[in-house]
């Protein structure tokens, strides 16, 4: 008959089409039977279900499969080389899980056009654009941040106490000492909130202290035209301005409320203010007692006259002695 030799390893490429021949007897058709289902069987051991792709997709599909590298190239799969890497220009996929290594290029959001990390060409000066969830803590090299975004220093792991740059601008001036405790800034602006930083509590406490002595409603003087806000903290308005300070007198009615105004820098007197007065003049009188005109005989009555007015009538200086300050009153904490 001609039934394949060595059935037990045939596999569908072991068939032969021309089996079986038309010699063979009609009886041997349950063995023909019997290897074609036995060589199924080995040949797709792992097949439980349907297969329902074409064969041009199973073609196209082992295609892809064997021409596939480890480098960029446009609509093709992307293999790991031998040491599981690849690279491509662009990935547009949602990351699950850490990534580990250099990212050079941006990183956008999902909708594909909003920049998450703008990363540059080579990686150099990434910068990060949109909302991170915050993580339990960051650690570098020397110097960690919790959740509260407060810096905590400390030697670094290769045991060698030498300065940490935190930020290491033109002067290098914004350095950690570990073997001293000693941070070195040129200045801090905004918010600071360190502990063990040398003089900052001290500070701290100063200005509580002269906040203290100065309360809201204080007035204070200075010959300098700085806030006292940036001196000890507080909020303060400049005050008073071309007027001189007066004790409150709750007998006064000018003086008995606190932030009354009055006074003028110049003033013209009334008649009624002027102090009382007399002018005298030179007259001729007659034997008889009478007023007489010069050249003239005796009246027979007495006459009255007035004296040559004089003066500007104009409004005097009313000011004291001064020297000008600088004056401002603290209005809230």
């Amino acid at each position: 008959m001609g039934l394949e030799a060595n059935t037990s390893s045939t596999y569908i490429n072991g068939l032969v089409g021309t089996n079986p021949t038309t010699a063979d007897p009609l009886s041997e058709g349950d063995n023909h039977l019997r290897l074609i289902k036995d060589v199924l069987k080995r040949t797709f051991p792992s097949v439980t279900g349907a297969v329902t792709v074409s064969n041009n997709q199973i073609n196209n599909g082992i295609a892809d499969t064997s021409t596939a590298t480890n480098v960029a190239t446009p609509s093709t799969l992307v293999k790991r080389d031998a040491s599981g890497n690849f690279s491509a220009t662009v990935i547009t996929s949602n990351l699950i899980g850490n990534v580990v290594g250099q990212i050079q290029g941006d990183v956008y959001a999902s909708n594909g056009t909003s920049v998450v990390v703008q990363n540059g060409t080579d990686g150099t000066d990434a910068i990060f654009t949109g909302t991170a969830t915050k993580a339990a803590a960051i650690e570098v090299d020397g110097v960690s941040a919790d959740v509260e975004h407060r810096m905590v220093f400390g030697e670094d792991n290769d045991g060698i106490n030498a300065p940490e740059y935190l930020y290491k601008d033109s002067a290098a001036n914004f350095t950690y000492n570990p073997s001293t405790n000693a941070l070195t800034a040129g200045s801090f602006v905004g918010a600071v909130a360190l502990s063990n930083v040398t003089g900052l509590q001290s500070a701290l406490d100063a200005k509580t202290t002269l906040l203290a002595v100065w309360p809201i409603g204080s007035i204070y003087t200075s010959v300098t035209s700085a806030n006292p806000s940036t001196l000890f903290g507080g909020n303060w308005e400049a005050f008073g301005a071309g007027r001189v300070l007066i004790g409150l007198d709750s007998a006064d009615t000018d003086f008995d409320a606190v932030e009354e105004t009055g006074g003028a820098k110049t003033h013209t007197l009334t008649t009624a203010e002027m102090p009382s007065h007399t002018h005298t003049f030179t007259a001729f009188q007659t034997i008889s007692g009478s007023n007489n005109r010069t050249g003239g005989g005796a009246l027979s009555a007495s006459a009255s006259s007035t004296t040559a007015s004089t003066g500007g009538g104009g409004a005097h200086n009313n000011v004291q002695p001064y020297i000008v300050v600088y004056m401002f009153k603290r209005i809230a904490d």
